[in-house]
């Protein structure tokens, strides 16, 4: 299967990442041919920082490239599950035993598809924050996150942040 994983130094919810997930940053995808073969190029920006992790070209890739699948469509498609045995999946960052998830909500925003022409564009700023308050999840007093959190911004955000309460 053609796949690429980050690491924790390069992508994680800490300031020690090159990518410090819990700020804005933007990612990119590109798809482009080289010799004849697809090469795909993941690219996460945030300021001055940048991830770069190629892939291909491999046999998995050239066949989505002959049998017409990219030119037939592709859909963008994004989940957030949580099991104990999601090691499978990203086993490189959380090793080998059991996951245990917080299941506070993630916030996925200002998406674009845009062409591989030009830079990716840069994420847009978030809303000003309204009135005193913070976003906690499920009921006040618990799991707030800083106010600098997308749902953290205002009582509208925490109102679409599945499970958000505006809290005084």
């Amino acid at each position: 299967d053609p796949e690429v994983k980050t690491s924790t130094n390069m992508f994680g919810n800490n300031a020690g990442a090159t990518i410090d997930s819990s700020k804005p940053f933007t990612f990119s995808q590109r798809y482009e041919l080289e010799g004849g073969r697809l090469k795909v190029t993941t690219i996460m920006e945030q300021g001055e920082r940048r991830v770069v992790l190629p892939m291909g070209p491999s046999d998995e890739l050239d066949a989505m490239y002959k049998t017409g699948s990219l030119e037939k469509g592709m859909v963008l498609v994004t989940g957030y599950w949580t099991a104990g045995d999601m090691n499978w999946l990203d086993g490189q960052a959380c090793g080998s035993a059991r996951e245990m998830c917080s299941s506070a909500p993630a916030y996925i925003s200002n998406w674009r598809i845009t062409t591989n022409s030009g830079p990716a564009p840069g994420p847009s700023p978030g809303p000003s924050p309204s009135g005193s308050g913070k976003c906690c999840w499920k009921q006040c007093g618990t799991n707030c996150p800083e106010t600098g959190d997308w749902c953290g911004q205002s009582a509208a955000n925490c109102g679409q942040c599945g499970g958000g309460t505006w809290c005084q």
